[in-house]
């Protein structure tokens, strides 16, 4: 018997639209934005942090971190977007408020097609704030089908029902890969170019890493250059 969240993830994301390769080509403007989120907890609260980068250049500008309550909803596999994209939708919300921000697209520590009912965190936050969003995770929730190569940009595709949902990256000689797949309002072959051109000289994507460290800082209550909002 189903779970019921996942007919209703099975229904959602019937809503998520994925452009095919090569039709859509997302451009940036001067001042747009792009934003790559990421969350740490305490016992007491949770910390969201944001990394903000100018999409035209790569640019870093800032990384903010918003204060929350924990999340009510228990943790559960397939089930993260329950978790914690509230969490991430409230971040959004308060720097949109504070700062007037609203980033032309936003990158999660998650996963977004590339998940058994094809709604990936990526995908629920991208149909709640109606703006590209791409799913960058460590760890994989469908296997990749053919042989991934060692080499620094090696890609391997990720299969469900024989429809190809993301990818396997490479990110550097010889490291695990990481798992890229559209979330929303944008294309497999655009989710790639961006997490190839921002990417960095670590296994883990350059702005997540950056959003990683400002949570973690902020959760041990030393801040340091990042701004801490609450």
């Amino acid at each position: 018997m189903k779970d019921e969240r996942d007919k209703e993830q099975e229904e959602l994301a019937n809503h998520v639209k994925i452009f095919p390769d090569g039709e859509f080509k997302l451009k940036f403007k001067d001042e747009d934005a792009v934003c790559s989120m990421d969350v740490a907890y305490t016992e007491d609260c949770a910390f969201v942090s944001c990394d903000i980068m100018r999409g035209k250049t790569g640019e870093w500008i800032n990384t903010f971190v918003t204060i929350h309550e924990l999340p009510t909803t228990p943790y559960q596999s397939g089930y993260f977007a329950y978790y914690e994209g509230p969490l991430l939708l409230e971040c959004l919300q308060v720097l949109n408020k504070r700062l007037k921000l609203t980033p032309a697209l936003v990158i999660l520590d998650g996963h977004g097609l590339a998940h058994p009912r094809k709604f990936g965190i990526a995908c629920w936050l991208g149909l709640k704030i109606n703006i590209p969003t791409i799913g960058v995770a460590k760890k994989p929730m469908i296997p990749h089908q053919m042989e991934l190569g060692n080499g620094k940009g090696s890609i391997a595709p990720l299969l469900l029902n024989d429809e190809v949902v993301g990818v396997a990256f490479r990110s550097n000689k010889g490291v695990k890969p990481i798992y890229i797949s559209p979330g929303h309002l944008i294309s497999l072959d655009a989710s790639i170019h961006w997490i190839k051109k921002f990417h960095g000289e670590y296994r883990i994507f350059e702005p997540i890493r950056r959003a990683d460290q400002a949570v973690r800082l902020a959760a041990k209550g030393e801040v340091g250059e990042y701004d801490l909002i609450d």
